[in-house]
């Protein structure tokens, strides 16, 4: 029993030590910059899609860029026409704050997540890859808790000065990196500054993703803007913007423009999400304000986070048919605890030794654990 005991602890420190392994960087393009198109990791994504048939659209410059004048016909240019296309614009269940947080993760992260795990909350991350090579653990532990991961491109340059085989790659290694940190293939995205047209979205489509923008001027909370804006500045406009869709008939719910890239913005919002949950209004990850039971592509190689339709007022709360929203849909269990990994003590012949046995066991996977979201 003690030899079996001690190789079993040996294979789960193994286990830990497997999967608190960080990513290597050098194996990864240069932070912050558009990943050059020739490597072979690139040429070999773009042999897996066609990209013949693209819209051609001359590339804009600038970042962000300004808008073209005249505008370029049948572009539907989301940033400068207000064109979304078939993008996602508004969150489809009535009465809900779609909570959407951009450019992470960073060091302001875990502050944010240890307030969304307080107050039962999920919420979609669209994360941007040169971070999450830096922060895996934090896509970890975003994922552990119930959250969405989604894509904001590796380097955050506007996808609309980009040419086609440069959006690939800024997509497929966000994908990767995500891929590696958890197992998880991403499905939806953000472009950033919302730069998206009909030649991006090709090109998106063709890589399997879905493009999330927000729901207009109204809910960016321009909490980017700090200091240049002041803190009460970003807080008064925004709740007057939280008044006007609270006075409205709220049949759909609205996405956000918020950001988890530093103290200054994830400060800002500790103090707008109590806004919304004084207003009685709902919160919902992409993947809950969507109903999408399956927020992931499939090649993922981590078990698949069901999330089915599901939103949460800060706590577990009643829906229209009177069902309480399952632990699926808001990454929190009924009671209201975050789901998290269940020990059961198998049932043997060996009466109290076993307890004795499994009790190890339970401590040593409250550690390992421990050690996964360090």
């Amino acid at each position: 029993m003690v030899k079996f005991l001690a190789s079993s602890f040996t294979v789960l420190l193994l286990t830990i030590a497997a999967v608190k392994a960080q990513i290597n960087p050098a194996l990864y393009p240069k932070i912050n910059e558009v990943p050059p198109v020739t490597s072979p990791e690139v040429v070999a994504w773009l042999k897996e899609i066609d990209l013949t048939g693209a819209p051609t659209i001359e590339l804009h410059v600038g970042a962000p860029p300004a808008c073209p004048n005249p505008p370029i016909a049948n572009e539907c240019y989301w940033t400068c026409d207000g064109c979304a296309a078939d993008d996602i614009t508004a969150c489809a269940a009535p009465n809900t704050w779609g909570l959407t947080f951009d450019d992470g993760p960073s060091t302001a992260t875990p502050t944010l997540l240890d307030y969304l795990k307080t107050n039962k909350l999920s919420a979609s991350f669209f994360v941007i890859g040169s971070n999450a090579i830096q922060y895996p653990d934090t896509l970890k532990r975003e994922v552990t808790e119930g959250h969405h991961l989604a894509s904001h491109t590796w380097s955050h340059h506007a996808l609309t000065t980009l040419t086609n085989e440069q959006i690939v790659a800024e997509m497929k290694w966000t994908e990767k990196a995500v891929l590696e940190a958890t197992g998880l293939r991403l499905k939806y995205m953000r472009p950033p500054y919302g730069d998206i047209n009909n030649r991006v979205r090709f090109v998106l489509k063709k890589l399997g993703y879905i493009p999330v923008d927000w729901t207009g001027d109204a809910f960016d909370t321009n909490d980017w803007r700090i200091p240049t804006m002041t803190e009460a500045q970003v807080i008064d406009t925004f709740s007057k913007s939280l008044d006007t869709y609270v006075a409205s008939d709220k049949a759909k719910g609205f996405y956000c423009l918020e950001h988890d890239v530093s103290s200054l913005t994830v400060n800002v919002a500790l103090k707008l999400l109590p806004l919304g949950i004084t207003r009685k209004i709902n919160f919902a990850s992409v993947a809950g304000c969507e109903s999408d039971a399956q927020p992931y592509q499939a090649g993922s190689t981590a078990p698949m986070p069901t999330l089915s339709a599901g939103t949460s007022a800060g706590q577990p709360t009643a829906t229209k048919g009177g069902a309480t929203p399952s632990a699926s849909a808001t990454g929190v269990a009924g009671n209201g605890t975050v789901n998290g990994p269940t020990i059961v003590d198998p049932k043997n012949k060996s009466g109290a030794s076993s307890i004795a046995v499994s009790g190890v066991f339970a401590a040593a996977a409250a550690a390992a654990v421990a050690l996964i979201l360090a």
